[in-house]
């Protein structure tokens, strides 16, 4: 049964799908109705406000008022007198009496958004105030005692800062009377791909996404979260060349990142044993063919691994005659070629440093994005040969090196790569066998 919060947040634009944020939800409810101070931690993005008003909405003080305001965004010499007003003739510029958010949220709550950035002397009339001790306002000489509910909300890790002495231990653990942690976007994939979805048809009606562009949605970290995924997709519709079909991967203009090699984000066609298989071959692929390797980044024994494949081998009734190109992917040669390379509507040089049926790596000298369409060209060694493949970025490594995902290949230049690769794979043989 979904809870009452969970119903009112969802009920907007919200979108909550994933178990774990909806554990976050059911905490903000059992939360809201007790009178304790709440921290809400969570990278930018995440939905921190949102959780907020949903606690006070939900609150006894749901009659009062919500006042909420970002600690960051006060210049640090005004904080104290916006927080706890002023009273006339206080400063240069103080013509008349101002309340403080303090007074304004009297009776209701009061949401303190990026609370890390507070100054360390602001910091210790906060505490006091959270105490329930009167203070007074700049300049005045009378008490003010208001009945306030604080929730915090922080991007930083507030128990590195006590260590580091740039927030107060006591204020921390006055905040941190019930905590509530928002995970990112990258570990809710079910909402990601709802709010894209919801974002799209919000800004493009009737468009939809291709598969190459779900797959760089799912491989992207998002570290704007939210705010960065619906700004993504409207500039992706704004630029799309037909932003009223499909879009792809390249209209979203996402940095490239290497997907994890437990997480084939790629989406995948087929039954579940046809999808299993699809990922041990190319978890195969990336690991060169070292099967240890791949069994680790698959979350499976090399026994298991080993087994498998036996039975992919047996399921292959034409195997002794010839490898299907599924097989010829698990080879992956290591070359060192000079190659010319047309990337969108650029050209240049390149260098080829491994390639299989399925695809290649390269290094070149500038960004290349992920999804943009790439052509690749060059002469197979001892030949006179000339091979061109096409396909799309789909990878990259700290080293600067890109992975080409290659398209379906033309049935002359697959004969000519399997006829290379197993010339490579019998001269690597052959010299394995021969090593002292």
């Amino acid at each position: 049964m979904e809870s009452a919060l969970h119903n009112h947040v969802g009920g907007g634009s919200a979108v909550v799908r994933s178990e774990s944020f909806k554990r976050v939800l059911q905490q903000a409810e059992q939360v809201a109705r007790h009178r304790t101070a709440v921290l809400i931690e969570g990278e930018t993005g995440t939905g921190k406000e949102m959780i907020a008003r949903a606690i006070h909405d939900f609150s006894l003080r749901c009659n009062g008022p919500l006042i909420d305001v970002n600690c960051s965004a006060i210049p640090e010499h005004l904080v104290e007198s916006e927080l706890f007003g002023y009273e006339k003739g206080a400063f240069s510029g103080a013509d008349a009496v101002k309340p403080g958010l303090f007074e304004l949220a009297d009776e209701g709550t009061l949401f303190l958004d990026e609370i890390g950035d507070l100054d360390l002397k602001v910091q210790v009339k906060l505490l006091r105030v959270l105490d329930g001790v009167p203070y007074y306002r700049l300049g005045g000489c009378r008490k003010v005692n208001v009945n306030v509910r604080i929730v915090a909300a922080t991007n930083q890790c507030l128990e590195e800062m006590v260590k580091a002495g740039r927030f107060r231990g006591d204020l921390y653990h006055r905040l941190a009377q019930f905590k509530l942690e928002i995970p990112p976007l990258r570990e809710r994939p079910d909402d990601l791909l709802e709010i894209a979805e919801q974002s799209l048809h919000e800004f493009g009606p009737g468009a939809y996404f291709g598969k190459d562009a779900i797959a760089a949605l799912l491989a992207y970290s998002w570290p704007g979260n939210v705010r960065e995924l619906k700004n993504t997709i409207f500039k992706a519709v704004m630029q799309a060349q037909h932003p009223r079909a499909r879009i792809t991967a390249m209209d979203l203009c996402l940095p490239v990142v290497a997907p994890p090699a437990n997480n084939m984000a790629a989406p995948m066609e087929g039954g579940l044993d046809q999808v299993e298989r699809q990922m041990i071959l190319q978890a195969l692929e990336k690991c060169g063919g070292n099967q240890g390797k791949a069994a680790l980044a698959l979350g499976i024994s090399r026994r298991t691994l080993v087994r498998k494949l036996k039975t992919y081998r047996e399921s292959t009734p034409d195997e002794t005659v010839a490898p299907s190109p599924e097989q010829q992917r698990c080879y992956r040669a290591q070359v060192n070629i000079p190659i010319r390379m047309k990337y969108a509507s650029e050209e240049f040089e390149g260098t080829l440093l491994n390639i299989s049926v399925g695809g290649a790596a390269v290094a070149v000298q500038r960004a290349l994005r992920f999804g943009v369409a790439t052509r690749i060209y060059f002469r197979i060694p001892g030949s006179q040969r000339d091979c061109e493949l096409c396909g799309h970025i789909a990878w990259s490594s700290q080293q600067g090196n890109y992975g080409i995902q290659f398209d379906d290949l033309p049935a002359k230049s697959l004969t000519d790569m399997q006829r290379w690769l197993q010339l490579l794979r019998d001269a690597n043989t052959a010299t394995t066998s021969t090593a002292p």
